[in-house]
């Protein structure tokens, strides 16, 4: 904002609240700098907000530098009942077969431009194929132009995939060398579309940090740039836009049945800083045990007091908490905080993925094929009833591709159902490898026209070196959402996408979990599920001793944050400790190192601190 809107604005808040300029300045707390919450009859064209006309031409983008197909009109702009709403109508207005409307802030007398700052507006998303809402943010009267001047978009969606919320930063060198940087978050089991949600931004110097709600979500630097020269936000005061595009490069092709529609904004608001959010997930595991923090608070002297209404186990430690989904239903986890600032009642919803068991086999190698396998890159070889499968080291984008019926792939992008594939692992080196899952309609899809035909992917990571594991995959994409849920006929899998490894994988049980392959295993006990042992080169002929201890319940789920007590033998004696990590393995190493051949045995004593009890008698061996 220039110097003269903030000095016009401190000053009118100073008046209406009867503080001091000196004192508001010196304030550490949240102070609101601007807002319209709608409580009028109409748009307030005059003070806050600048009506933008016709279909870029006017402003020589036209399309609006996207190909959408819209006229934008004042009179698409209504506010009734504390609500704007922004309505796109099927209606043909100098060639253009549709109309919505787009407002700003930029050079009105009682809003105006910022650098820095909170962010939010209340909306209601609209659904619908073809539509592209938008609240966003660009500099006023730039020296330089799109994208190096930067752009910020707090939310945007697509009307087809109303489970998505993206958030991005635009940058870089002029187009078409232009850059961007992106977040997405999806909603389960519903949609963003299906209520009012808060979307914000808080904006430091040299930090973007997205919410929804009182959700942190995703945090930019310039260091997640490819060049940290491209922050230029710094250099700018940035106004405010609302709308609603039909069409164009991202909203794709209309359905006419869906208009009129309408995207409403409750308020938007901007404050000088921001206030306390929650960090963690919100979608989990049916018997994961996450943690979650309070963070970018304001103030001094805060107490937290956590609570859960979903039937989860909760550890509180000041403005960290450790959730204990097992047996736990979808639901809140709340917080309220304290401190000099005020009190904030914090409420982050989590949907707790069902724990059902395997619904349908896709191919388990043996008896059980759905699978019809039409491609591969690397060698495919099925022996012993799973398939050994090595990786095209010369292939960026290793595939193997499937047929299959899938009928309604609905329920898997809702979280409902979900894949599962089993790994047999033993290779350290493959932990963390990214699996990809994407679903497709073959008669769409071809090798150079992404995103056609995709209708959605599925990510898992191989989990540890400990031999067999189950992957759950969660979805993580909606490429094309033209492909409906019903349109799937190809399943592809991507083993460790964008690399060029040529290694070895055991795979075996691709199924959907569903409820009618009924519920998982109840866990009820702790036990010792592998003890691994190796060394470490130390240097000058010498080796550290090594254990790797793998903690899990009896249904095979990581424990996290297990005290293992354990003990050397061998070449070493020592007794050690060590806590499990989050996918429930503890790792050891010998506190001195020896010379020439060395000999490495590692027993388990006890595991504590665990929620269930820890039986030694259900272990898989105690000792190596």
């Amino acid at each position: 904002m220039n110097n003269n809107n903030i000095k016009r604005l401190m000053g009118a808040l100073a008046l209406a609240t009867g503080v001091s300029l000196n004192v508001l300045a010196a304030e550490s707390c949240q102070t609101l700098v601007w807002s319209d919450e709608f409580n009028g009859s109409s748009v307030d064209f005059s003070g806050n907000w600048e009506a933008m006309i016709g279909n870029g031409c006017e402003y020589n983008i036209c399309g609006w530098g996207n190909n959408e197909l819209q006229y934008y009109k004042a009179e698409n702009a209504t506010v009734s009942n504390g609500i704007l709403s922004i309505t796109a109508k099927k209606e043909r207005v100098r060639g253009n077969s549709y109309t919505s409307a787009r407002l700003r802030t930029a050079n009105m007398p009682t809003s105006g431009e910022w650098t820095h700052g909170r962010f939010e507006a209340r909306i209601k998303l609209p659904v619908g194929q073809g539509l592209w809402p938008a609240f966003w943010m660009l500099p006023t009267n730039p020296d330089v132009g799109w994208p190096v001047s930067g752009e910020i978009d707090i939310i945007e969606a697509t009307g087809q995939a109303p489970m998505i919320a993206h958030g991005t930063i635009h940058y870089g060198d002029p187009y078409p060398n232009n850059r961007y940087s992106t977040a997405k978050i999806f909603k389960q089991p519903d949609n963003w579309s299906d209520d009012f949600h808060e979307y914000a931004i808080e904006w430091s110097p040299n930090e973007m940090r997205w919410y929804i709600d009182d959700h942190l979500y995703a945090v930019k630097t310039p260091q997640d740039l490819e060049n940290s020269a491209w922050w230029t936000f710094e250099n700018y005061q940035y106004h405010i836009l609302l709308n609603l595009a039909v069409g164009g490069t991202w909203g794709g092709t209309p359905d006419d049945s869906i208009f009129p529609v309408s995207m409403e904004v409750d308020y938007v608001r901007v404050y000088n800083l921001g206030q306390p959010s929650v960090k963690g997930p919100h979608i989990v595991g049916p018997n994961e045990v996450a943690t979650f923090e309070v963070v970018d608070e304001n103030g001094s002297t805060s107490n937290y007091n956590w609570s859960t209404t979903n039937g989860a186990t909760v550890q509180q430690n000041g403005r960290f908490a450790t959730v204990d989904f097992s047996n736990a239903t979808s639901g809140n986890i709340t917080v309220e905080v304290n401190n000099s600032c005020g009190t904030h009642q914090l409420v982050m919803p989590v949907f707790v993925e069902p724990n059902h068991g395997v619904e349908t086999m896709l191919d388990d190698y043996q008896t059980q094929r759905q699978l019809t396998y039409t491609y591969y890159d690397g060698a495919f070889v099925e022996s012993g009833g799973v398939l050994n499968y090595t990786r095209s080291a010369t292939t960026q984008w290793d595939v193997i591709a499937a047929d299959f019926n899938l009928g309604d792939a609905g329920p898997l992008v809702s979280g409902e159902k979900a894949f599962v594939m089993d790994f047999n692992n033993t290779d350290p080196a493959l932990v963390g490898k990214e699996i990809l899952i994407q679903l497709e309609n073959n008669a769409t899809a071809t090798p150079d026209n992404y995103p056609g035909g995709r209708h959605s992917k599925y990510q898992a990571f191989i989990e540890h070196a400990n031999g067999w594991q189950t992957l759950r995959f969660r979805i993580i994409d909606r490429p094309d959402s033209q492909t409906s849920d019903t349109q799937v006929t190809s399943l592809i899998i991507l083993i460790d996408p964008n690399s060029f490894n040529g290694d070895s994988y055991v795979i075996d049980n691709i199924g959907i979990l569903g409820a009618g392959g009924g519920s998982n295993e109840t866990a009820t006990i702790t036990k010792v599920a592998a003890v691994v042992t190796g060394t470490q080169d130390a240097g000058q002929g010498k080796k550290f001793g090594t254990a790797s201890v793998t903690v899990t319940d009896n249904t095979g789920a990581g424990i996290a944050g297990a005290l293992v007590s354990g003990t050397f033998s061998g070449t070493w004696s020592e007794s050690v400790q060590a806590t499990t990590d989050a996918n429930g393995v503890a790792q050891f190493q010998t506190s001195t190192a020896q010379k020439g051949g060395v000999n490495v045995n590692f027993c388990v004593s006890n595991v504590e601190n665990t929620i269930l009890p820890f039986d030694a008698s259900q272990s898989t061996g105690m000792c190596q």
